[in-house]
């Protein structure tokens, strides 16, 4: 499993005003505006107070003609219900008022300008973790971030090849007012993936903790960088998984592993990404991998996916940058990798499924046995 952490804006206000594409409670017009026929649209409201509003809306996907069904209460004030197929978990006395809990809370502290706490866990495509699991790790999370008592809503979404849940919370402590201090949130909310993962029997996803000798977590042997702002923006707009995400979920770990066992080379790295769909190309002096359905539209830096992806640490020890060889259609004949021309954009999905038969017949194995690799290893 994984964490995102929404970007916030720098200028100091909340980046849930695009985040939610959800009508406002009310309209805002400037004094000087002019309200014409042609100009009718609506705009959302600004005010910190229909913030709440829009984000507990959203994770609930919630509609005017969603029933509710209450599916468990518990004694320390939880509440378990499901909104038009959403499952949701509160501590508020109710969903349909925790949004304005939450803004009354918010209130009684006046230098938090930005009360409003979201992120989102998320578990690797074939794993499905029961509501309560999930509901755990939810709460495990706000634990561990000193936010075990504040108010929160909870929504799991299945809409999507990765199961995945959104926690709205209220930084302003409801017994104190005093906002939580988030420090370093990124850093615990992926110990806290570590520790979870373990605990529900979940597989180990890439993270910047492992864990290492004597049952205790310590630092990934790579330090990999934080996903790009529009990758974590497009994902929390449409609920769908990334370029970024995607060829850090396929190529990753993989790439780490050839380096180890000394079998990468120009050539390996084509083959590996065609193999799921995407391409390894140069670009402004550097490397960048896209997609191969949409080869100039979408695109992400090298080095971003995998820090050894750069020509400066790559070109020491295999030369020069290699063009990738030519991919035939024929290549689909024999089980192996072909260009994805569709325009799908949940099409990356079967690629993972066509490089499990590529490599179950042994085809990347076999084109990349012939490598010459000029160096022992890379350092860096």
């Amino acid at each position: 499993m994984n964490v995102i952490i929404p970007p916030k804006r720098r200028d100091g206000g909340t980046s849930f005003m695009k985040l939610v594409g959800y009508l406002s409670l009310r309209d805002e017009k400037k004094p000087d505006d002019v309200i014409t026929p042609d100009k009718t649209e609506k705009t959302s409201s600004r005010s910190s107070q229909a913030i709440f509003d829009r984000l507990v809306d959203y994770v609930e996907r919630r509609n005017d003609f969603s029933s509710m069904q209450v599916v468990a209460s518990f004694p320390d004030g939880r509440e378990q219900v499901i909104v038009g197929g959403v499952e949701c978990e509160t501590n508020c006395f109710s969903l349909e008022t925790a949004a304005a809990e939450m803004n009354m809370v918010a209130a009684q502290n006046r230098h938090c300008k930005d009360p409003v706490y979201h992120f989102i866990l998320s578990w690797q495509e074939d794993e499905t973790p029961t509501p309560s699991q999930v509901f755990d790790s939810a709460r495990h999370c706000l634990e561990k971030l000193g936010m075990a008592n504040h108010q929160f809503v909870t929504a799991i979404h299945r809409d999507t090849d990765n199961i995945h849940c959104h926690i709205a919370v209220n930084r302003v402590n409801p017994e104190t007012y005093r906002a939580a201090n988030l420090w370093n949130d990124a850093d615990t909310l992926q110990q806290c993936c570590r520790v979870l993962e373990k605990r529900f029997g979940f597989k180990q996803d890439n993270g910047s903790w492992v864990w290492g000798d004597n049952n205790t977590l310590r630092r990934a042997p790579w330090r990999f960088r934080n996903a790009p702002q529009g990758a974590a923006k497009r994902e929390i707009f449409s609920d769908k998984e990334s370029l970024y995400h995607y060829a850090v979920r396929q190529v990753r770990s993989k790439i780490t592993d050839a380096i180890k066992n000394k079998t990468a080379s120009w050539n390996y790295f084509h083959l590996l990404m065609h193999a799921n769909g995407l391409g390894l190309r140069e670009q402004s002096g550097g490397l960048v991998i896209y997609d191969i359905a949409r080869p100039d539209t979408m695109m992400v830096k090298a080095s971003d996916v995998h820090p050894s992806l750069s020509k400066t640490r790559l070109e020491p020890y295999f030369g020069p940058f290699e063009a990738p060889p030519r991919f035939d259609s024929e290549d689909l004949e024999e089980g192996g990798m072909q260009s994805i021309t569709t325009t799908n954009p949940n099409s990356r999905c079967a690629i993972g499924r066509r490089e499990k038969s590529v490599v179950k017949k042994g085809l990347l194995h076999a084109m990349t046995s012939n490598c010459v690799i000029k160096n022992t290893a890379i350092h860096g």
